[in-house]
């Protein structure tokens, strides 16, 4: 695998990595629809501004179907995600939530299987599975009996829903036309804000929202940065490598979304959570192993 492509999937992970510590710093004063809608407008002007300086413009080919496509991914990468991380870590610590993120791999080769029947997969990606699974039951172990009483569970469930989001546009990325990644995922972010800056007034008060300096710059952050720059990124990604490949970024969100969360904000980790993360960087591991091929003999002359 070429050196960029692993570059590109540490960069991506390090910057959704961190994207749980500046949600931390400003959920408290801006409600999940209002924070999801700022992000997706900044993301979309800042490559709206990078696609207007670039020397080479693109128009889309077959403008019906890309923009069906578009919708969709819009939908499953920034509406849903945007909006459940948001409500989630209203309920839980970033370090798990960044962890419940990190299933993405998982899902996503349940979704190539699933909607790809032909395509096999060899043992170690099964194994990868069942260890990843294996992964979240632990992190899940502690609050199985309060599950169906609320609580931190509504954060789980909102977090996994974004996973699955996540996931299942990745099929729908790949698909895309052949575009430059800054216009394609401009697109999709465009999109994403017509849908959720109504759905800000209509549920919420984004008027009546109050931050400091220091929280406009995280939003900032938030959405020029960890929506609008790491999506040209990822788009970019998965087009160089594939589906399977590019959910990877999602094991290394845990990694940097843990250390800052333990580091900066003083989250507390539990044995099962740390355990968990290690059992699913194991799945990565065993998932990313290449099956030994055999020799051939070699015919004497």
């Amino acid at each position: 695998m070429n050196r960029t492509n692993y570059l590109l999937l540490l960069g991506i992970g390090l910057i959704w990595g961190s994207q749980f510590f500046f949600v931390d710093l400003v959920i408290s004063s801006i409600p999940p629809v209002t924070l999801a809608a700022c992000k997706a407008l900044l993301g979309a002007i800042t490559l709206a501004v990078l696609y207007g300086l670039s020397r080479n413009k693109e128009s889309i080919s077959e403008p019906a179907k890309a923009w069906k496509l578009f919708i969709w991914v819009g939908l499953l990468e920034a509406v849903v995600p945007f909006i459940l991380i948001g409500y989630g870590q209203q309920f839980i610590n970033s370090s798990t939530a960044s962890i419940l993120l990190g299933t993405g791999p998982i899902f996503t080769i349940l979704f190539v299987k699933i909607f790809s029947p032909s395509e096999k997969l060899p043992l170690n990606k099964w194994l990868s599975i069942l260890l990843g699974f294996a992964g979240l039951c632990l992190l899940f172990s502690p609050d199985f009996c309060s599950f169906a009483l609320g609580g931190s569970s509504v954060g789980y469930i909102a977090l996994l829903g974004a996973s699955i989001s996540f996931s299942a546009s990745l099929l729908l990325i790949k698909r895309l036309p052949p575009m430059s990644s800054i216009l394609a995922m401009r697109n999709v972010l465009w999109i994403a804000s017509v849908v959720l800056i109504p759905l800000a007034f209509i549920y919420e008060d984004p008027f009546g929202v109050r931050l400091n300096w220091q929280q406009v710059i995280y939003v900032f952050i938030l959405g020029v940065f960890q929506a609008g720059i790491v999506y040209m990124m990822y788009n970019t990604l998965i087009k160089r490598t594939g589906a399977t490949f590019a959910s990877l970024t999602n094991y290394l969100v845990p990694l940097f979304g843990v250390l800052l969360g333990s580091i900066i904000l003083g989250d507390q980790l539990t044995w099962n959570a740390i355990v968990a993360l290690v059992i699913i960087f194991i799945s990565m591991a065993i998932s990313e192993k290449r099956t030994k091929q055999p020799r051939r003999a070699i015919k004497a002359k």
